[in-house]
């Protein structure tokens, strides 16, 4: 059926369609600058909001013929609206997505020429290593511009007030779920399990399993192993079982990002997993908390258990009309001055190796924390073409039917495995 889809899509394209004009960029004139729309999952959120406005007024000063359309959009709609438009060949220019994916539908435009056109200097603040996640098939399909790295954070009040010493947070498990005893009473809970429609679920999902010595996928990445390696199904036990065992907030299945930070802000819940952009937003959603939260690595069962670790990259659409107007606008979003804003005001961690020993960057213990973390960290997105449709719809279905009935967890995820290998074989 993918490959149906996809023949379609290239169809569509190959067809042409006469309205190009009126896609997310507006064709210059003489009285009117082009508009490039700009759509990331990020946008609503408090703690970016003040860092993006300062920036599109920047970039729309310095660059008077081009103006900045950003597209408000739920995170669980982000992905949904953007393939809608794309294959509507009315994507905005701008886009932060799933990169391969995208780029495997055909959705977004290679950018080597651009990128070659840059000075070498210039290229160098991004290392091998992270600019393999911007790349499909060889080709480059984005500029990674801001990260994220999971950890546990903790709410240093509850944790005092449940007799528990902040100096010395869970480092396994069994201490995980000691704590997790002492942070559970009557209003409040331990933790927060999420179980919510977005692929915010699988992320946590899978550094639980990492943090086991498990792997979701065999090493050629052929065939689906969340059931399958018994060290992964293991995981997946004991993250769930915090929510049958009543260490976890009720309705997890409806609980998404905002839910699990709302409840941390208001000390309903005393530690939450998560990237690090989640102070910024706690501490804005309650400024009590700033200077009160503790970070510390995910509780593990390995020596040396990696963590996961996001990266966020910024890409042109397959249709859009300005593309060079669209790369200028990816430069100076990859500016320093805006990495060091981003970390500064939101919590996003620096994608730009070059920024490591900013001042700014150096003097603030918490960034340094989660940089510390982050130093044995796996990437994310995985880099398979359907990603995106099972890290938002199929890891997630399995949360909640496991959720729902604990009985069937094995089984749920069990079919799970089947479910993607069929996919994988499909694509």
């Amino acid at each position: 059926m993918l490959k149906s889809t996809r023949r379609k899509l290239l169809s569509g394209i190959a067809g042409g369609l006469a309205w190009l004009g009126a896609t997310g960029a507006i064709a210059q004139t003489a009285d009117k600058p082009i508009v490039l729309q700009w759509q990331t999952a990020n946008l609503t959120e408090k703690q970016f909001e003040p860092v993006w406005k300062e920036m599109v007024a920047a970039f729309e000063a310095a660059n008077p013929g081009i103006k900045i359309d950003p597209v408000l959009v739920a995170r669980k709609d982000h992905w949904t609206k953007f393939v809608t438009a794309s294959q509507a060949r009315r994507a905005p220019c701008l886009v932060s997505v799933d990169l391969t994916t995208a780029a495997y539908n055909g959705y977004l435009m290679p950018l080597d020429k651009f990128w070659d056109a840059e000075p070498e200097a210039w290229r160098k603040a991004w290392s091998d290593e992270v600019m393999k996640a911007a790349r499909w098939q060889g080709k480059l399909y984005g500029v990674p511009i801001w990260g994220g790295i999971y950890a546990e954070i903790y709410n240093e009040d509850l944790v005092k007030a449940a007799g528990l010493d902040p100096a010395k947070p869970p480092v396994s498990w069994a201490d995980y779920r000691t704590w997790a005893k002492a942070l559970t009473k009557d209003g409040q809970w331990a933790t927060a399990i999420l179980g919510g429609k977005t692929d915010t679920t699988t992320r946590v999902l899978l550094s639980w399993i990492y943090s086991n010595g498990g792997e979701v996928f065999n090493a050629d990445m052929t065939e689906a192993t969340f059931a399958k390696n018994p060290k992964s199904l293991e995981a997946i036990k004991a993250y769930l079982g915090l929510a049958r065992d009543g260490f976890a907030a009720p309705a997890p299945t409806t609980t998404n990002y905002l839910e699990q930070t709302v409840m941390f802000a208001q000390n309903k819940i005393a530690t939450m997993r998560n990237a690090n952009w989640a102070i910024a937003k706690a501490e804005e959603d309650n400024p009590a908390l700033k200077g009160k939260l503790i970070v510390a690595p995910a509780p593990h069962q390995i020596p040396n258990a990696p963590t996961l670790k996001t990266v966020t990259s910024t890409s042109i659409a397959a249709d859009c009309a300005s593309p060079e107007a669209a790369w200028k606008f990816i430069k100076f979003e990859a500016d320093a001055k805006w990495s060091i804003k981003r970390a500064k005001v939101a919590n996003w961690m620096p994608i730009r190796s070059d920024l490591a020993n900013e001042p700014e960057i150096k003097s603030d213990p918490m960034l340094l924390t989660f940089l510390k973390i982050g130093e044995n960290a796996k990437p994310y997105p995985l880099p398979l073409p359907i990603w995106a449709d099972i890290a938002a719809g199929d890891i997630v279905d399995a949360v909640q039917k496991a959720l729902l009935a604990p009985d069937t967890l094995e089984t749920v995820f069990k079919d799970l495995d089947a479910k993607i290998n069929r996919k994988l074989k499909d694509q």
